[in-house]
C-alpha cells in the first residue's frame, strides 16, 4: 500500500505541475492581452484603474475558455457551475489586482511606472487564482455517495 500511495502522489504532483505550467501559458496569453489593452488605454488617457479592469475582463474571457478546455479539461463541468465560479474568482482577482495596483501607485512610489506596477502585481494574483480555479472553479462534481448497506 505505501508504494501505491507514493505512486498516486507522484501522479498527482505530475498532474498539478502540468496543470500549473498550462495555467502559466494561458496566463501569459491573458497577460499579453491585458497588458496590450491596459497600455493602449493608459496611453490614450483612460484612467489606469478603468484600463486595468477592461484589460482584465478581456483576459478573463480568454482564460475561461482556454483553462476549461485545455488546462483542466473540465468538459464535464457545466458552464453554469464553472462559469459562475470562475466569474466570482475573477471578480475577486480584479478587486485584489486593483487594490494592489492602487497601493503600488499611490503608496509604493510607482506613480510614473504604472505598467511596471501592474507587471509586479500580476505574479501573486496568478498564483492564488491557479489554486482556487483548480480546486473549485473547474473541480469535477463529486460522485454521489453510495447509500449505506441495509442492516441485516
Amino acid at each position: 500500500w505505501p508504494m501505491r500511495a507514493r505512486a498516486a502522489v507522484a501522479r498527482l504532483d505530475d498532474l498539478v505541475v502540468r496543470q500549473f505550467v498550462k495555467y502559466g501559458v494561458v496566463g501569459a496569453s491573458n497577460t499579453i492581452l491585458q497588458f496590450v489593452i491596459f497600455s493602449v488605454l493608459v496611453t490614450i488617457g483612460v484612467h489606469y484603474l478603468i484600463a486595468v479592469v477592461l484589460g482584465y475582463l478581456v483576459g478573463a474571457l480568454n482564460s475561461y475558455v482556454l483553462n476549461r478546455r485545455w488546462t483542466f479539461r473540465a468538459h464535464d463541468v457545466a458552464h453554469t457551475t464553472a462559469g459562475s465560479r470562475f466569474a466570482l474568482v475573477t471578480a475577486c482577482a480584479i478587486a485584489a489586482n486593483v487594490a494592489l495596483l492602487y497601493l503600488f501607485v499611490h503608496h509604493l512610489g510607482f506613480a510614473k511606472e504604472k505598467i511596471a506596477a501592474q507587471a509586479i502585481v500580476t505574479v501573486p494574483v496568478l498564483a492564488v487564482t491557479f489554486f482556487v480555479n483548480r480546486w473549485w472553479s473547474f473541480a469535477r462534481p463529486s460522485a454521489p455517495s453510495e447509500p449505506p448497506p441495509a442492516a441485516s
